[in-house]
């Protein structure tokens, strides 16, 4: 049993490294070609087109959705995952006083560049985040699906002011998790389970899911008509070149090559699948 535990502990730290090594990956390959700032997803609204040079506008009309349902009131507030900074930093240029928390060096580093002295930025889990602060506000955008829920709500309550507000903006997997083609989310029933231990009162809760699904028209377009021929190319000129080595790595790991495959290449991870699959949600909660 010790060895399970430790494997498995071996799995989530390598699975939260590889989660890392992906975000600043989307983040820096955004930017370079498409001038997008950030990491989350689009909302597609006002008959903007899902494709990729227009993510830039649906990731700003996802952030100005977001920014309405974030009192003015709240004057202090934790940005949870905080990403490149974006979202942190429009909270500033509105008046809010805000601190980021985040496990990503890289990430963090350049949300400092970005806010400067504007907004303080924790390199840290969120669930081993200690800080005397109490926050009028804690923000969780497209980042709860990261946390240990029972650990993350303990820390929320350690932070959050009577009265104050828990805004999440994620997805979530719905009852019934019947082999979705896109991972990601906490169970939907598991975490109004848990939440329901906690005295947060729901006081808003928007169901976004057809405005973000076009994200993955973007996505699953980039993979399949750039990424793919790349791939393709490369197999060829490896097996042209080093014929026994190529068919040797094919084999040793045709197994994960063939789930990468299926994963980026057969159009499972499309609009239509994540409607079907997930729910996303914003989700606002008052503190008792």
């Amino acid at each position: 049993m010790p060895f399970l535990f430790r494997s498995q502990a071996v799995h989530q730290k390598n699975r939260e490294a590889w989660q890392q090594v992906g975000l600043v990956a989307g983040l820096l390959a955004g930017r370079h070609f498409v001038g997008a700032k950030e990491l989350h997803y689009g909302y597609w609204i006002n008959g903007i087109e899902p494709v990729v040079r227009n993510l830039p506008i649906a990731q700003e009309q996802y952030c100005q959705f977001l920014l309405s349902h974030i009192p003015v009131e709240c004057h202090r507030i934790l940005d949870v995952g905080c990403g490149a900074g974006g979202m942190a930093e429009k909270l500033v240029a509105r008046g809010h006083q805000v601190d980021c928390v985040s496990p990503s060096t890289s990430l963090n580093n350049q949300a400092r560049a970005l806010l400067g002295d504007r907004a303080r930025v924790f390199d840290s889990k969120y669930e081993e985040f200690s800080s005397t602060e109490t926050y009028d506000a804690i923000l969780f955008c497209e980042s709860f699906q990261y946390m240990k829920m029972g650990l993350a709500f303990d820390k929320i309550l350690q932070q959050l002011r009577p009265s104050g507000q828990l805004i999440i903006c994620d997805f979530f997997r719905p009852a019934v998790d019947d082999g979705s083609p896109i991972s990601g989310g906490h169970h939907w029933p598991e975490f109004q389970m848990i939440l329901g231990k906690y005295p947060l009162e729901l006081i808003e809760d928007i169901d976004i899911t057809a405005q973000t699904a076009p994200t993955f028209t973007v996505i699953d377009s980039a993979f399949t008509e750039v990424l793919q021929p790349i791939w393709n190319e490369v197999d060829a000129a490896a097996l042209a070149t080093h014929p026994w080595i190529f068919k040797f790595v094919n084999w040793f790991f045709r197994h994960k090559l063939a789930k990468a495959r299926r994963k980026y290449f057969t159009h499972e991870r499309s609009a239509a699948n994540f409607q079907k699959h997930k729910t996303y949600r914003l989700l606002r909660y008052q503190r008792n």
